[in-house]
């Protein structure tokens, strides 16, 4: 408990400078908080102590949370203010994806993820799903392509991941596919009669 309340101390004074200048067992009690608000959706307050100690990526990552929070208390009535809420808060995750490390894989494909959720909420299906193909959630990027009439797109989907993905979405969206391709080569002949 004392380890908590020096952490308080500390962080109110702003005398967090960095994860570098704490020896292994204190940089444990404070490193803890911080992840702790953040898991607690308590992201402004996790964003403040991150750039506090000087951590400004996982600051970032946390505003971008903040934005989707916030996109999501937007009005569904307001729909042109969603949009521009939900976007912002996927290119925010967007850049984060790009400035994380290369060894923080996991992190790199959350993120493009919740790009991808955010853009599928302001309805800019052909960014959602190709950010959750960046984030190599391929069923998403499939059904979204689907939802969006982007067959294009999600025939290669099926065609580079289709081992990957469940054999009943795969079917499903094949027959999809072929009816789409179907109509249109019939509404082409159609137009060329007519010629």
């Amino acid at each position: 408990m004392h380890h908590v309340w020096r952490f308080h101390l500390l962080l109110r004074s702003g005398q967090i400078l960095g994860e570098r200048q704490y020896s292994g067992s204190v940089l444990r009690y404070i490193d803890d908080p911080f992840h702790r608000m953040f898991s607690n959706k308590r992201y402004e307050q996790a964003s403040v102590a991150f750039q506090r100690a000087g951590r400004n990526r996982e600051a970032a990552i946390c505003d971008a949370y903040l934005l989707r929070e916030k996109a999501r208390l937007v009005s569904t009535t307001t729909s042109a203010a969603r949009i521009r809420a939900f976007t912002t808060a996927a290119d925010a995750f967007i850049t984060c994806a790009r400035d994380s490390p290369s060894k923080q894989v996991k992190e790199r494909l959350a993120c493009y993820k919740a790009a991808g959720e955010c853009y599928s909420e302001a309805r800019k299906l052909k960014k959602s799903g190709d950010n959750y193909q960046l984030a190599e959630d391929y069923a998403a990027a499939a059904r979204t392509y689907r939802e969006g009439g982007y067959f294009d797109e999600m025939v290669e989907v099926i065609t580079q991941h289709g081992n990957t993905l469940e054999s009943g979405l795969v079917e499903r969206l094949k027959m999809a596919a072929q009816l789409h391709y179907f109509k249109v080569y019939f509404s082409c002949r159609l137009n060329f009669n007519h010629l």
